[in-house]
């Protein structure tokens, strides 16, 4: 009887890097038993996967210093050679740590990389950490090496297999999320703790992860202050003690609109999941760079979240968002300034007041955006070994 297990690994958890989750709660429907190697949460939380998916986590590998990091880099490893010695079915790996890790324990294991991230050789990289800098570069040069290669976009597909000099295409699995029958029953009881009770019934207008000058959060606030909708809220996760976090708190508290904005800092996954459950538009803005190619080649995990949780997507125009403005269920700035993204506000707004854009959007989760349907590269790629071992 073959073993039905399949390790996965990443350096980020996956509270920070959801397609984890879904990629296990996909096999885990397909028979497997499913243990996820990771390092903590920093912002821990219980989240409810089901059964025979184990969750085991290293150690707090933020805001310690390079010795410790390395210490428990080493204690990844060691467990992860410890759970291969059960034979596991399968690898995948999601990061370039976990990569070269992968490749390291695998011995006959088959690997698979589904790269979540990318990056460019540029020398700014390398003074910000030249550790992760060599490992990108080992990352390439040892590319080939695994039993199959995916990325989220075909952007990045094609991008990967130039830079990498493979002799074959990554398979696009775009990041999505997990489609559940089972709805989270607590989700109205947690989103109303975490919301005033002003906020309720109104049009809620949500973004939640990293705030930033890419991600335009400043200019959200900008255009939300612009449309001056008062059936509209707005609400934002992510806020940080640093210096951009502080200027948006401080325009806020400035703005007209300040009854009907609220600012969080990180939360947990469980009530992410609550204020998505219960808004009504998700946002990602993110700003592209001329000469910055990650910026060129986006695959965000919020938009897949955003559209399983039914919410309507407010965007900058690219080529990525460009199908779902196409078949009616996002609305696109014309660019990043906030007179632009106001318009697209407007016509959210305005979008959402008409119920049957929730179809739209359960029929393209249901028929292709969810992780049920991007993953059949790898369900494919199992039932081989399957046929394989016989």
């Amino acid at each position: 009887m073959n073993n039905r297990k399949i390790l996965l690994l990443t350096l980020v958890h996956p509270d920070f890097l959801p397609p984890v989750y879904a990629v296990a709660q996909v096999l885990r429907d397909l028979g497997h038993t499913i243990h996820i190697l990771t390092f903590d949460s920093f912002v821990p939380a219980e989240l409810d996967l089901g059964s025979n998916i184990v969750l085991e986590s290293i150690g707090p590998h933020y805001k310690v210093n390079t010795l410790q990091r390395i210490k428990l880099r080493n204690k990844f490893l060691k467990r992860a050679k410890e759970i291969t010695s059960e034979n596991p079915q399968l690898i995948i790996s999601f990061c370039p740590f976990s990569f070269n890790s992968g490749l390291i324990i695998k011995n006959q294991i088959p690997l698979v990389y589904i790269a979540l991230e990318i990056a460019d050789f540029v020398w700014p990289d390398f003074l910000k950490s030249p550790f992760s800098f060599y490992r990108n570069l080992r990352t390439f040069q040892k590319m080939h090496k695994a039993d199959l290669v995916a990325t989220p976009s075909l952007q990045r597909s094609a991008w990967l297999a130039g830079r990498c000099k493979l002799d074959f295409l990554p398979y696009t699995i775009l990041n999505t999320a997990y489609l559940s029958d089972h709805k989270n029953e607590n989700s109205l009881e947690i989103f109303r703790e975490l919301i005033p009770a002003e906020f309720w019934n109104k049009k809620i207008i949500l973004y939640t992860g990293a705030v930033n000058y890419q991600q335009c959060t400043m200019e959200l606030v900008e255009a939300f202050e612009i449309a001056d909708d008062e059936n509209s809220v707005l609400i934002i996760t992510g806020i940080k003690d640093n210096e951009y976090s502080l200027q948006i708190v401080e325009k806020v508290e400035k703005s007209k609109c300040r009854d009907r904005i609220k600012l969080f800092p990180y939360v947990t996954r469980k009530q992410m999941l609550a204020l998505q459950t219960n808004a009504s538009i998700g946002v990602y803005l993110s700003k592209e760079y001329y000469n910055r190619i990650q910026s060129k080649m986006i695959a965000p995990n919020k938009v897949g979240e955003y559209m399983e949780k039914g919410l309507f997507l407010l965007g900058v125009n690219n080529e990525y968002l460009k199908y779902f403005e196409m078949i009616g269920i996002a609305a696109l700035s014309a660019s990043a300034k906030p007179a632009d993204i106001a318009i697209g506000l407007k016509n959210a707004l305005k979008a959402v007041e008409n119920k049957e854009y929730k179809d739209k959007i359960k029929t393209f989760v249901t028929d292709y955006f969810c992780m049920q349907k991007q993953l059949t590269h790898i369900i494919n790629f199992i039932n081989n070994l399957d046929e394989n071992s016989k």
